[in-house]
C-alpha cells in the first residue's frame, strides 16, 4: 500500500492539481470527475458539479487544502503571471483568505476569479520518492 491508496478522493483530487501545478479552480473538476468514474466505472464521465455544487463544497475543500499544507505536502501561491515561480508560498492569513474565497475555486463567476496555485512540496516528492 502506498500514500496515494490512503488519500481520500478530495486529497487525491488536491495532490493531482498540485503535481500538474494547477489551480484551485481545478481542483473540484478533477474530483467531480473522479466521483462519477468511482459510481459508474466509466473513466470517459467528467465532472457533473455545477457552480452552485461547488460553492457548497467550498468549506469542505478549503479543510482538506489547509490540512494538506499544515503536513507540507503542498503549497499554495497566488502568482502575479501563469508561474507559481514569481510567487511566495501564503502565509497563514493569506491562506485562510483565498480557500474561503468563492472566487479561488470558481472559474465561471466572472472576470475576476482568483488563480490561486498548488504546487507540491519537496516533502512530499521526498515521501513519495520511488512510487510510481
Amino acid at each position: 500500500m502506498t500514500i496515494w491508496d490512503e488519500l481520500t478522493l478530495e486529497q487525491y483530487a488536491v495532490m493531482i492539481a498540485a503535481i500538474e501545478e494547477a489551480y484551485l479552480v481545478d481542483v473540484m473538476d478533477e474530483y467531480g470527475m473522479r466521483l462519477q468514474w468511482a459510481k459508474t466505472g466509466d473513466r470517459g464521465r467528467s465532472s457533473n458539479l455545477d457552480d452552485d455544487a461547488k460553492r457548497r463544497l467550498v468549506p469542505h475543500f478549503a479543510t482538506v487544502v489547509a490540512d494538506m499544507v499544515t503536513r507540507n505536502w503542498i503549497e499554495v501561491r497566488e502568482p502575479n503571471s501563469g508561474n507559481g515561480d514569481d510567487a511566495e508560498p501564503m502565509t497563514p492569513a493569506q491562506l485562510h483568505d483565498a480557500l474561503h474565497d468563492p472566487t479561488s475555486w470558481l472559474g465561471t463567476l466572472d472576470s475576476t476569479h482568483r488563480m490561486v496555485m498548488l504546487m507540491r512540496t519537496d516533502e512530499w516528492d521526498h515521501f513519495t520518492a520511488g512510487i510510481h
